[in-house]
């Protein structure tokens, strides 16, 4: 018989967690950093609201399924929403092969009412985890590395692959030559500048500041200080002689890097730094030991001409079918509501820049 014990990320035993890490291992769709155990304690820290649900049958671990909750009240309500809200680029459960689970089945163990995912891996439909509405994202494998990956490019691209050389040559020239330096485990004075350079890019384009709310900045640097190699913080910097053209903050996990949180000097737009910083960092791939890179969802072009495969990602509003629903969704409608007033009247304010729905802004 299935069953489930919820806990706080740092209550797992060393067994459990070394289960955990074997099921990413032995996964490949699961090589990303946000199924990590890492990334739940890295939450956990930041803010205190990360569960986990360790699930049982016949004595054995079989699988994890990490979520957290907005606020004490949702808690209370037991309303909950994937691990690291608008922060991670996937999420869902983590199981042996083969495992399979309806999602009212799976909350209804963890003692849910409702839960809201924005990033569902597509994967997620091989353990019975489905979405009501899919937007595309787009994957980067580097077969053949680094030199094979850029010749197949050019020949699917020639003209943009053209003019991305072009830019290089023309910055080298003007300002100086291009070299990326790659800091692991990033200290937070080291963080500060990128998300100083972040927070301007929000205001700029009239995004929501996810940085308003503490706990995530608490999160980069908890989730930087990491040290499993399955949810490994690195900063990548793109100068052009002394001058920094372009930044990344990603996390990678068995040697694929999740494309997080990128910036770049405005001041420098036409030679495309946020492009020609992903550039480096693809050339650099042996080095850093990279195989892949999920640039996450969005229709971006810079996303859509690098990638070599297109991929899916859902959002999930699971409601476990019990009493606790009722109560749980008729909140999560409440509130909904009160957004979207507030969004319809924020727009209507003279001046007011468009807002995107996604609040970790991951363009180039």
């Amino acid at each position: 018989m299935l069953e489930a014990e919820v806990m706080r990320p740092s209550a797992l035993g060393a067994s459990e967690r070394a289960a955990w890490s074997a099921m990413v291992k032995a996964d490949p769709e699961l090589h990303r950093a946000f199924f990590a155990p890492g990334f739940a304690l890295a939450c956990e820290m930041a803010h205190g609201r990360a569960w986990v649900g360790v699930l049982h049958e016949g004595g054995r671990v079989c699988g994890f399924f990490p979520f957290q909750f907005a606020s004490n009240w949702h808690a209370k309500l037991r309303l909950a929403e994937g691990l690291g809200g608008g922060f991670a680029d996937n999420t869902g459960l983590i199981a042996e092969a083969g495992f399979r689970i309806a999602p009212s089945a799976l909350l209804r163990l963890c003692r849910l009412g409702q839960l809201f995912i924005a990033e569902l891996s597509e994967a997620q439909h091989g353990f019975g985890l489905d979405a009501s509405e899919w937007r595309d994202g787009y994957l980067i494998e580097l077969v053949g590395g680094s030199d094979g990956y850029l010749a197949a490019l050019a020949s699917r691209h020639r003209d943009w692959v053209q003019n991305t050389r072009r830019k290089q040559r023309k910055v080298a020239r003007e300002i100086g030559p291009l070299h990326l330096r790659r800091e692991s485990r990033p200290s937070a004075a080291a963080l500060a500048p990128l998300i100083m350079a972040k927070r301007e890019q929000y205001r700029r384009t009239g995004a929501p500041d996810p940085f308003v709310l503490p706990h995530r900045l608490r999160l980069l640097e908890a989730v930087s200080s990491r040290t499993e190699p399955d949810c490994a913080a690195e900063l990548a910097t793109l100068f052009a002689g002394e001058r920094v053209i372009a930044q990344h903050l990603g996390l990678t996990c068995h040697g694929v890097l999740s494309w997080w949180f990128p910036v770049y000097n405005p001041d420098l737009g036409k030679f495309s730094p946020g492009r020609l910083l992903l550039w480096q960092m693809i050339a650099d791939a042996e080095t850093s030991g990279l195989r892949a890179i999920d640039c996450g969802e969005g229709n971006q072009d810079y996303k859509r001409l690098f990638s070599t495969h297109r991929v899916r990602y859902g959002r999930a509003n699971w409601s476990a079918g019990t009493w606790r629903t009722v109560v749980a969704r008729a909140w999560q409608i409440a509130e909904w509501r009160l957004g979207r007033r507030r969004r319809s009247a924020q727009a209507a304010q003279p001046g007011a820049g468009l807002a995107s729905p996604a609040v970790s802004g991951r363009e180039a």
